[in-house]
């Protein structure tokens, strides 16, 4: 593409970057000499009807003269439109400065300031996008720009969302079975039902996007599946249980922003920017400080002294057992709001209230010398205020111990009721198995289930549960908050690998180098393979770690390489473009593909090279609801393909030779493991009691302590799990099993254990 010249005219010079509709490309203007941004979308499909093209490509020059209608210093100008080759573009002025998600990329969460107006600007382009008539679907922090000399935010793509999602709505045109158009992390409930929506779906993308600014990753996370689900049943954790500076003005701001119902959110774009203008000026009213919005909130008191900043939030419940039955939610109150800032009259007087504060404590400074002059000399004679003949008061009872808990995380609501109350039995049962073996009977250990949305803040998890010990389960989403758990705790990842989730973590799932070296030998020896294209990956040729998939390859010997551009939003025609290049042996393919790379398989479906699923986002805590979207793409591959697999499938038979445990368990166990996960579950937590059985007679009363002695005392242990032996002593990541599975009939069957196939077990 690059020195192509389209129309003659815009010559393309850098590639700026690509998605899942096409390249945005820096590019000279020959006519008017000068330098543009220039999207060319994705070429149809070549059998496409002729007349379905015409009305296509008719809808996009309507969609894309609306987008060049729209005045906005907050909005990207569309300067020119236009066909090559079949293929459309779409000429802009030129933004020098980062995209939001650049920004969070380099620098995670940012100020809430800085978040606050970049959301005003989003807005202000919503507001004159939305009275030409134009609604933009696809509001992400890849479509915001933010210019290099400071200016304001300004958004792109504006209606060429619309007409790439009708393209990639038309059942003509794309698979049956996808989700809707936009990116799923953004998209608002009623996009994800198929409803008819309006402006009022753009704010909720803006709550969104306002809410990973100052959090520094989306609402919800994981699958697309789950995070649909998410959207659709769930409120998202509030900001300030991750930043606990933030206070709940802007809880309220971004939940508002979020509602699921589009009646509960600002009317329009118009009422929201005011909601933010309004929070935005009272952080620069009261220094920093940001109170409840609305007008309830805001009207003042009968004046009676000054009124705190902020009131304090009540203290948590406890959290129930993962078996207890749930609580009915509450009824969600309606926001109140005017959609505008307060008349001045309206608003608390912070001056008059800065000066009745003064005035009270120099009226009350007397009382205060007094009460301090007392207390000395009281202190003095070893009296705190009681007449010298006064019999001394009784002991004080020292505080209760906090009862002693081992946590299990859910992922949101990933995990049903049913589910939790299956992890709850296993963990159970590991801890009576341990007791079993050793003779030793441990301490009351109680199991509390807790929220991935708690584990934004370490330290705030703790305040719920100051007794816990360890934490066992899917601890991924623990990482990257204000704190780190596995500083002061064990815990326990049995799900992903430990450069996944918490640094310093005990992981059970064997890490992508091993996966990758195993089944490096694995294609080497069988298959004959020699050289692999990395298509279910970008950029990890560059990993610093070297502790990638490729990379593990690559020890065993078979040459791995990476795309010449970003795997992610390659259509059919870039990869058989790659593979006449490279000319690979194999491919891998992303068990979750990425825009263009649904047409993979099918690209593939007559060439000879071996298909590979790599398992990126499947793991041993994938949720009952999206195990069938990962089966759904294996049925796409040709029969013969191979996936690599580092947790255990419930669904295959187990490997008895390689792991005679799985295959003789007691009958409560063997129901257990008819579940995703539990095999895994349960090694985990065989660790966590090895550990407690070491340190159970210095088990105290300081909570902190028994957290670092348990951690220090699980990195010495040794055991026998149902998925091997463990030796936590030698290294963290130890042998962990990898099976590979060949699909025939469009169904997976396992081979076995790679360490059995290999010789090595």
């Amino acid at each position: 593409m690059r020195g192509r010249r389209l129309n003659g005219r815009y010559e393309l010079l850098e590639l700026l970057g690509s998605g899942g509709m096409g390249e945005v490309w820096r590019a000279r203007d020959h006519e008017l000499g000068r330098e543009v941004a220039v999207k060319v979308l994705l070429p149809e499909r070549a059998d496409a009807d002729p007349g379905e093209r015409a009305e296509l490509l008719a809808r996009f020059r309507r969609e894309a003269r609306a987008a060049a209608g729209l005045d906005s210093p907050y909005i990207v100008a569309v300067h020119d439109h236009g066909m090559d080759g079949g293929s459309p573009y779409l000429v802009m002025a030129l933004v020098d400065g980062r995209t939001l998600q650049q920004v969070l990329r380099e620098r995670g969460r940012v100020p809430a300031g800085e978040a606050l107006g970049w959301a005003a600007d989003v807005c202000r382009a919503l507001v004159a996008a939305h009275a030409a008539g134009v609604v933009h679907r696809d509001i992400k922090p890849a479509n915001v720009m933010v210019p290099a000399n400071g200016g304001p935010a300004k958004v792109v793509d504006f209606g060429i969302a619309r007409f790439t999602e009708a393209r990639a709505a038309d059942a003509r045109l794309t698979q049956t079975g996808q989700l809707p158009f936009g990116s799923v992390a953004y998209l608002a409930p009623e996009r994800f039902r198929e409803e008819a929506g309006d402006g009022r779906a753009d704010v909720y993308a803006l709550g969104c996007v306002l809410y990973e600014l100052l959090v520094g990753r989306p609402p919800f996370t994981g699958p697309a599946a789950g995070v649909m689900y998410n959207h659709l049943h769930d409120e998202p954790l509030r900001p300030s249980r991750a930043r606990r500076e933030l206070p709940v003005g802007v809880d309220r701001l971004v939940l508002d922003l979020m509602a699921k119902a589009p009646v509960d959110r600002p009317a329009d774009a118009a009422v929201a920017l005011g909601r933010i203008e309004e929070v935005a000026a009272a952080a620069l009213r009261g220094g920093g400080a940001l109170p409840v919005t609305g007008v309830a909130e805001a009207e003042p008191e009968p004046e009676r002294g000054p009124e705190p900043e902020r009131a304090p939030e009540r203290e948590p419940e406890p959290a129930p057992p993962a078996d207890a039955e749930p609580a009915p939610a509450p009824a969600r109150r309606a926001p109140v709001s005017t959609g505008k800032a307060l008349p001045q009259a309206q608003r608390p007087s912070r001056s008059r209230g800065s000066a009745l504060a003064a005035i009270a404590l120099v009226l009350l400074l007397p009382v205060i010398i007094m009460v301090v002059a007392l207390g000395a000399d009281s202190s003095s004679t070893g009296v705190t205020g009681a007449p010298a003949d006064a019999e001394p008061p009784p002991p004080t009872k020292s505080p209760t111990p906090p009862k002693p808990v081992i946590a299990i995380p859910t992922e949101f609501s990933a995990y049903s009721k049913e589910t939790g109350k299956v992890r709850a039995r296993v963990v159970r049962a590991a801890l009576k198995e341990a007791e079993r073996r050793s003779g030793t009977e441990l301490p009351g250990i109680g199991i509390v289930t807790v929220s991935a949305s708690s584990g934004d803040n370490p330290e705030h998890l703790l305040e719920e549960h100051p007794g816990m010990l360890a934490m066992v389960g899917h601890t991924a989403d623990f990482a990257g908050g204000d704190g780190d758990l596995s500083g002061g705790m064990a815990v326990m990842d049995t799900c992903t690998a430990t450069g996944s989730g918490q640094e310093g973590a005990f992981g059970l799932r064997a890490p992508e180098h091993r996966v990758g070296k195993l089944a490096g030998r694995y294609l080497a020896a069988r298959h004959g393979v020699r050289k692999v294209l990395i298509g279910s990956e970008n950029y990890w040729a560059t990993d610093r770690d070297r502790d990638r998939l490729g990379h593990g390859l690559s020890a065993a010997g078979v040459l791995a390489e990476d795309t010449l551009a970003p795997a992610s939003g390659m259509g059919a025609k870039d990869l058989l473009q790659e593979l006449g290049l490279k000319d690979p042996d194999a491919v891998t393919l992303a068990d979750l593909p990425d825009n263009g790379q649904s047409e993979w398989p099918e690209a593939l479906r007559k060439r000879s090279e071996l298909q590979i699923l790599h398992s990126v986002d499947d793991d041993a805590c994938t949720s009952p609801g999206s195990i069938e979207g990962y089966a759904g793409r294996a049925a796409a591959l040709r029969d013969g393909a191979l996936r690599f697999r580092p947790f255990r499938d419930e669904t295959q038979p187990d490997d008895c030779a390689a792991f005679p445990k799985l295959c003789k368990p007691g009958p409560e166990l063997k129901q257990l493991l008819k579940h995703r996960g539990t095999a895994e579950l349960y090694d985990g937590t065989l660790a966590i009691a090895d550990g407690l059985i070491r340190v159970a007679k210095d088990i105290g009363t300081d909570p902190h302590r028994n957290r670092t002695a348990l951690r220090d005392a699980v990195a010495r242990a040794e055991f026998d799990g149902l998925l091997g032996h463990y030796d936590f002593a030698d290294h963290r990541d130890a042998a962990r099993p990898v099976w590979v599975d060949r699909l025939e009939n469009g169904k997976w069957r396992q081979l076995g254990s790679l360490d059995r196939l290999l010789g090595d077990g």
